[in-house]
């Protein structure tokens, strides 16, 4: 008795299973208590197999459905053992879904995107066309390298996505132009060769930028900024045991997918604010998630040991490259997630990076303007100038006297004319090859001319950055000559050196003097032998 009552609840559980098998249920009693007959046997439906209790046929059933999915998913797994390696997009695309990384209508949306890229690629001319087929052919080796995983299916499909649809209807952009699309905050970028990419530091900047506004009192659209950092944080990807905000194309010599130390600071400071704004703290959550890319070394992270601490890379794949902007906007982002995000392990990187940091700063300052990159070349004016916001920044935060004091002299160099040093012209003869000789303090467009009566005898005009140069000159005449030479810097007055030289008659070479000298005697006894025979 007590099992039959067990099993009252799995027979009640599968009676809509079962419903139409077996014997009927009986009928409720009538109002005068006795109980209804079963149908007549004409009404009863023909069986289609043995008679069976319906409880014995649900557990059948039951039985059946469980060695199917058993089955399944037997070959299911092999089916992924084989696909450990799919080599191609679609390869990686159905291995996501045999791994359950992906639903079907996610696999088939993902596969028309690739689909319909490739088909346009081959159909556009010219540089339409070349452009699309390489940022395809970026999704191919990616695909072949086996890096496509699903952790990188958003970022990846969305370029593809993004560049058929501008490639196919917007005008031809020129180089380094930014574009956006609708409202969604992500930034693409136009390198020639490359297509539109992802460009995730200008995303990242765009809303940080916006989140300091709040923070300072000024316009906030919260709603608008919450859809922004879930946008940008779904553009992230599982790298090792961290997430980070990959780029997907090849630049400076690197392969895909690689990293940024500058823009993973950036986003991280991002981050901080809107859990601090938005009172929001799974971005809190997300920015400590993104600290593993200070921990690891390069390639996979972004962290080299220095004297005095860490250097963060601004790309990974150049571990020998340091570049100052790069490091102060990671650091002054680790430094954020220190502070607004009370983050324990942010304020540890944060001391580890910034030590090292204020110890290289002096070696980026040349005297006269900054270095991009240690031992390397001069900033651009952009690069100098946002190098100076980043020492104003840290200054602010820490009153460093090494980040304060550079701070102050990079913007005395914008107001500073390049300083130009003129090698003395002496001993100048016409006809003779000489050479100006002169030296620059900073990178500059110089402008050198000579003048005398003749006219211009050297034009020339030059980018150059700082150091030595020289430029050949041959006076062709004797005389005085003006040297003029004018350098205009990325900003600031341009610098003006000139002088005036003479230049003299060449004196006649000793040796020829000497054979005409010695060829005279020779020839007049012969001519007055000759004289004399006649």
């Amino acid at each position: 008795m007590r099992l039959g009552l067990a099993l009252v609840p799995l027979a009640v559980a599968v009676a809509v299973a079962v419903a139409g098998c077996g014997e009927p249920a009986a009928r409720p009693a009538p109002a005068g208590g006795r109980a209804a007959m079963p149908p007549p046997a004409a009404a009863t439906p023909v069986a289609t197999g043995p008679r069976e209790h319906p409880l014995s046929l649900a557990i059948g059933y039951l039985r059946r459905d469980t060695m199917r999915k058993e089955a399944f998913e037997r070959w299911r797994l092999a089916e992924l053992e084989k696909a450990k390696r799919p080599g191609t997009v679609a390869g990686a695309l159905r291995r996501a879904l045999l791994a359950r990384h992906l639903r079907q209508a996610e696999h088939d949306a993902l596969r028309a995107i690739y689909e319909r890229a490739r088909a346009d690629a081959g159909r556009l001319p010219g540089l339409r066309g070349a452009e699309l087929r390489a940022v395809v052919g970026s999704a191919d080796a990616l695909a072949a390298s086996g890096r496509l995983t699903a952790g990188r299916f958003a970022p990846v499909f969305l370029t593809l996505r993004r560049n058929d649809e501008f490639w196919r209807t917007a005008p031809l952009p020129a180089p380094a132009h930014r574009e956006l699309f609708g409202r969604d905050p992500a930034v693409f970028q136009y390198y020639p060769g490359r297509g539109m990419q992802l460009q995730q530091l200008a995303s990242w900047g765009r809303v940080n930028a916006r989140l300091g506004v709040c923070r300072s009192g000024g316009r906030c659209p919260r709603r608008e900024l919450r859809r922004a950092l879930d946008r940008l944080v779904a553009l992230g990807a599982r790298r090792g045991r961290f997430v980070a905000w990959e780029y997907y194309f090849s630049f400076g010599g690197g392969t895909p997918p690689w990293i940024s130390g500058m823009t993973q600071g950036t986003a991280i400071q991002a981050l901080a604010r809107g859990a601090r704004v938005l009172r929001a703290r799974r971005y809190r959550r997300t920015a400590v998630r993104a600290l593993g890319a200070f921990r690891a070394p390069p390639p996979i992270g972004v962290s080299v040991p220095v004297a005095g601490g860490r250097h963060y890379l601004m790309y990974s794949f150049s571990p020998g490259q340091r570049v100052l902007n790069g490091d102060l906007q990671a650091i002054t982002g680790l430094r954020d997630l220190a502070v607004l995000g009370r983050s324990r392990a942010a304020r540890v990187l944060y001391r580890r990076g910034e030590r090292a940091a204020r110890v290289a700063v002096a070696g980026f300052d040349t005297g006269a303007w900054s270095l991009y990159s240690q031992s390397g070349r001069e900033s651009t004016l952009d690069y100098h100038q946002l190098v100076g916001s980043f020492l104003a920044n840290l200054c602010r935060r820490t009153d460093v006297p090494a980040y304060c004091t550079a701070e102050r002299r990079f913007a005395r160099y914008e107001r500073e004319p390049p300083r130009i040093h003129l090698t003395r012209l002496t001993r100048l003869r016409a006809k003779r090859d000489t050479a100006l000789r002169f030296s620059l303090s900073k990178v500059s467009s110089v402008r050198v001319r000579v003048t005398g009566a003749g006219g211009v005898a050297v034009a020339r005009d030059m980018d150059v950055s700082r150091g030595t140069y020289t430029v050949p000159w041959t006076p062709t005449r004797r005389g005085r000559y003006r040297v003029l030479i004018a350098a205009q810097g990325p900003s600031g007055p341009p610098g003006v050196r000139a002088e005036t030289v003479r230049v003299v008659r060449p004196k006649p070479r000793k040796r020829a003097a000497k054979l005409a000298q010695a060829s005279k005697p020779e020839i007049a006894p012969l001519r007055k032998a000759s004289t004399k025979r006649r």
